[in-house]
């Protein structure tokens, strides 16, 4: 029997303001062993920041009070540039490139696609810590367990 080398347990900024979307974000980070740190505005985000050590993030772009944008920019500042995805279901394509030059690893546009996450995850991983990862439940039917059956997700492997 031969044993596989345990993946690394990551600390994820999780920046997100609709609550249903944060929720399965979180339960499908989480279900791959990593510590997900979740925020619902832009100043709880950089108060998080501060608070534990994190390996990247995944930030909304349009949050209360604070951009997602503004949220990596004082990030950075503050505590050094992360890994980070940006999701936005209206952003500009200036908004978009603007979030690129900046230095972001990737945007995604909502809602989010299950395997585009993963890929970037992976990508993310492979080119900033020399790994992998995958994601192998669908945030569709997640979100659909969870929020539309009226229960919580049953393992959806």
């Amino acid at each position: 029997c031969r044993s596989r080398p345990m993946p690394r347990s990551f600390s994820v900024l999780l920046v997100e303001d609709d609550d249903p979307l944060r929720s399965v974000l979180l339960d499908v980070l989480s279900r791959r062993g990593w510590r997900v740190h979740p925020a619902a505005r832009g100043d709880e985000a950089c108060e998080l920041a501060r608070e534990v050590e994190l390996d990247f993030s995944i930030l909304d772009l349009h949050l209360p009070g604070m951009s997602g944008v503004e949220v990596f920019r004082r990030i950075s500042q503050e505590i050094g540039t992360l890994p980070t995805i940006l999701m936005s279901g209206e952003a500009s394509p200036e908004e978009t490139r603007a979030a690129l030059d900046l230095g972001m690893f990737r945007f995604l546009r909502k809602p989010i696609d299950l395997e585009a996450l993963s890929t970037s995850l992976d990508e993310l991983i492979r080119l900033h810590f020399g790994g992998s990862t995958s994601l192998p439940i669908r945030l569709q039917d997640l979100y659909r367990r969870r929020f539309l059956s009226g229960g919580p997700p049953r393992d959806a492997r």
